[in-house]
């Protein structure tokens, strides 16, 4: 389980190595902490940031996160989502270092939890979406397009507070939803390349 972060490429030279007609979500970029979760036998055993070991005890009393998924599972689930505070423009210097919190502290913050991947799956990003809130977990506002230009006007409306205002964001996530696709970007050392983030200085 690698908790990598989102390269900031150019849309437009990030878009020309996806197959014609690709289908394209496009996710609030949340300001908060990666978390990586993992399930042995459908119950929550690990969860790691991407600066501190296992820091399962503290994430077990976060009430958006489930203890258990699916009892009939009989193989390990990873997967990853983003763990931040609902309080728009606030500091969340804490949560990146949640091993350093006492378990009282931690639950007295006002922390959600959005689950948007499950490691090694052969689905589509849509089905995995749809998979991650039959387990119990909310997952991020998820809009789809075959158009380019439909990403840009998005990102435009999220430049002006228009599209996902409701939530702590840095930027917007566009990211490719078929697997064979994902499967043949393939990741680099520090990025999906099948996913890109869009910030106030893209495009």
């Amino acid at each position: 389980m690698r908790l990598l972060g989102l390269d900031k490429d150019s849309f437009s030279n990030w878009w020309q190595k996806l197959p014609e007609g690709s289908t394209i979500v496009v996710q609030p970029k949340i300001d908060g902490c990666a978390i990586g979760l993992r399930y042995k036998y459908g119950q929550l055993v690990n969860a790691y940031s991407r600066v501190n070991n296992d820091i399962v005890e503290n994430i077990r009393i976060i009430n958006t996160i489930p203890l258990s998924i699916d009892d009939s599972l009989k193989i390990e689930v990873e997967l990853e989502g983003v763990l931040y505070s609902p309080i728009l423009n606030s500091s969340i210097h804490d949560i990146h270092n949640l091993s350093t919190l006492s378990v009282g502290k931690v639950s007295k913050e006002p922390l959600l939890f959005l689950a948007f991947q499950i490691f090694s799956s052969k689905s589509d990003e849509l089905s995995d979406l749809t998979q991650l809130q039959e387990w119990g977990f909310e997952v991020p506002i998820t809009l789809r397009t075959e158009d380019p230009k439909q990403v840009k006007r998005w990102h435009s409306q999220w430049i002006n507070n228009e599209l996902f205002s409701n939530f702590p964001t840095n930027g917007i996530v566009a990211k490719c939803n078929s697997s064979s696709t994902k499967k043949f970007l393939g990741v680099s050392h520090s990025s999906p390349n099948w996913a890109l983030a869009l910030t106030r200085a893209s495009l």
